[in-house]
């Protein structure tokens, strides 16, 4: 936990002083899914938004946010959903059990980890809990971290 908080730390400041800003595309990605099956850019719908929520279990305005989420997921039913953490499995089925009861097995929802650390060097985010919205076409449409991520989201959907 230290280690990855650390790891963390240390990318941001390098993103800061790069100032860098978030891919205004769809970057190559390569993630896991809980039973251990590689997801990637080949996996995704093309034909609707994606969202990926870049989680950490013990963050305070994850556990918002995936609130949130969970309260307003009648309306991103046709929207892609990955979230994606650092995290080991029984940590991410408790998060849900506490948080988000139920969402993880939501049709559209895919909870995938990054075990081979990329998410931050590659998406580039701030801070957790970061949301990004791509279009079918994979052009970034929101970008947020922090509280009220969702909300913007919503409102950007329409």
């Amino acid at each position: 936990m230290k280690f990855r908080n650390l790891f963390f730390a240390l990318i941001m400041f390098f993103a800061f002083t790069a100032n860098a800003q978030q891919p205004t595309y769809l970057p190559r990605f390569k993630f896991f899914k809980l039973d251990g099956k590689p997801y990637s850019n080949i996996n995704i719908n093309t034909t609707k938004k994606t969202l990926f929520i870049l989680f950490d279990c013990t963050c305070e305005h994850c556990q918002r946010e995936a609130k949130e989420l969970n309260l307003a997921y009648s309306k991103l039913k046709n929207v892609t959903i990955l979230m994606v953490t650092l995290d080991e499995s029984i940590s991410i089925q408790k998060f849900f059990g506490s948080f988000a009861p139920g969402l993880n097995l939501k049709p559209n929802v895919t909870v995938l980890q990054d075990k081979n650390k990329t998410f931050i060097p590659t998406f580039l985010p701030s801070q957790y809990p970061a949301i990004y919205l791509y279009s079918a076409a994979g052009k970034l449409l929101v970008y947020s971290y922090g509280d009220g991520g969702i909300k913007k989201v919503l409102k950007s959907i329409g």
